[in-house]
Parts: structure tokens; sequence; C-alpha cells
């Protein structure tokens, strides 16, 4: 699903409080029947405190919720909101969904319709 960069980079992009060094791992294993399975972790370190996600997963969303979810009861102040469209938003992309018209596109939109509107 993801490479380890684009893990540590979207792990990044997530987080929304005060500066912090973000250590995300993917690691893989073989199992035994021949599958492969990768876990993520992700841990923030703020100010000497580290807060990480209870488990590694298998599901990359859930191992960057669970690590803001974690400072976030520490009393960090992260913007949830930021974590959880960051989220929403990446997960989007990987499953084929477009991304909404950006603010250039409305307003070029818009502009045109003036301009049609007095001719």
């Amino acid at each position: 699903m993801f490479t380890p960069q684009q893990f540590s980079q979207f792990a990044a992009a997530a987080w929304s409080g005060p500066a912090a060094i973000v250590q995300a791992s993917a690691s893989s294993c073989l199992l035994a029947q021949g599958h492969l399975a990768v876990y993520y972790s992700v841990t923030y370190s703020v100010g000497g405190a580290m807060f990480m996600g209870p488990v590694c997963g298998t599901c990359p969303f859930e191992a960057v919720a669970a690590a803001i979810a974690a400072a976030a009861a520490a009393g960090v102040p992260v913007c949830r909101y930021q974590a959880q469209r960051t989220i929403a938003r990446t997960a989007a992309a990987l499953c084929g969904v477009p991304a909404g018209p950006s603010f250039t596109c409305r307003a070029r939109r818009h502009r045109v319709a003036r301009r049609l509107a007095h001719v």
C-alpha cells in the first residue's frame, strides 16, 4: 500500500501540533504460508515525551490515528480534525476518488461566468 517513505510523509502530514519528531516504520515479514504481512507503527516525540499507537497494526491509517489520539489524550494540543481530514483524503486518493476542485479552479470558473454574463 505505502512505501516506507510514503508512510513517513503521510504520518508527518497528519500531525498538526507543536514541532515533533516523527518516527514512522513499516516492517514486513514473510509468514509460513507464503503471505507477506506488513506492520505499521508511528511515534511522535514532543519535548522529550513520546506518543505512539498502543499496538503496531496492519492498517497504516489506524497506526497514525492511534498515535495522534495518544498525544491528544496526554494533553498535547493537536488538531484531531486535521489528522482525520488528512487520513480521509489519503484513503480517498488511494481508492481513486478524484480530489475536489482547487481554489484556483473555482476562481477561474467564477471569473469566466462573470465575463460570460456581461456579453
